[in-house]
């Protein structure tokens, strides 16, 4: 029997700490310095077909993560632009999805769910990603919350592009109970490019969880859409937990000199 669906309120801080877990699957992917905060370990990287590392799952003693990142290659950007729709194939009656994304999440998801069965489901799942990352956690949210003992996992997703069609939209929400789209206002990326093609039939993918709205302008398409700004916008709206957070995980947070208005 799976756990009852719990229905919890947007966390501000769990959206920062997440934030800094997106920016992390970045360094592990690029062969950077890669910190876990205290107390989690990392479990496995997640990866591509070709071998790139998409993102990890880490545990601690009361959370599972599951993290993904988004386009920082030519093959990313290539799978992006595949955007033929597929029957989403790992849930029934659940819509049509973006090909080349279902693809990627296809070749990675023997892995991460192995590894995810091992692990107790009486720990919150938290599942994360930015970008083309943020489409992936989608599926794998509600792969996860049908066909897993994580029945109840809590998505947030950073600057998400659209995904699904409203049949798998639909399928989602009634199946997924938590889930959180973190944008900002000013990502032409997120808000503007790539929704252009995504707006007619039979190309109609939408975006899926409650939108959070952030506002920042660094006059620049790249860096409003980054996620290490994300996460400087959020440390300004939660200033006091970002600083005992990042004081108590050395090497955890990222520089957002690149930010404007970095405190």
């Amino acid at each position: 029997m799976g756990k009852d669906k719990e229905v919890y309120e947007y966390d501000g801080h769990l959206a920062m700490f997440l934030a800094v877990m997106c920016h992390q699957a970045y360094q592990l992917s690029d062969g950077k310095s890669f910190t876990l905060p205290r107390g989690y370990s990392l479990k496995c990287s997640i990866p591509s077909s070709s071998g790139e590392i998409f993102g990890f799952i880490a545990e601690s003693d009361d959370h599972v993560v599951v993290v993904f990142r988004g386009t920082s290659t030519v093959n990313n950007v290539s799978s992006y632009l595949d955007i033929p729709q597929v029957t989403f194939p790992f849930v029934k009656n659940s819509g049509k999805t973006h090909r080349g994304i279902t693809r990627i999440y296809s070749a990675a998801r023997s892995i991460i769910l192995t590894v995810l069965m091992r692990l107790s489901p009486e720990k919150k799942l938290l599942v994360t990603g930015h970008s083309l990352g943020a489409c992936l956690a989608t599926l794998f949210t509600l792969d996860a919350a049908v066909n897993t003992p994580f029945n109840n996992p809590i998505l947030y997703t950073f600057a998400s592009l659209p995904i699904g069609n409203t049949e798998f939209v639909r399928k989602f929400y009634k199946e997924v109970k938590n889930s959180t789209r973190i944008i900002n206002v000013y990502d032409t990326v997120t808000n503007h490019i790539t929704p252009l093609l995504f707006r007619k039939e039979p190309l109609m993918n939408m975006p899926v969880g409650e939108e959070f709205r952030l506002n920042f302008e660094n006059c620049s398409v790249r860096l409003n859409h980054k996620i290490i700004c994300y996460f400087n916008q959020l440390r300004k709206i939660y200033p006091s937990f970002a600083k005992k957070m990042c004081k108590e995980n050395p090497g955890f947070c990222p520089d957002t000199s690149r930010c404007n208005g970095d405190f």
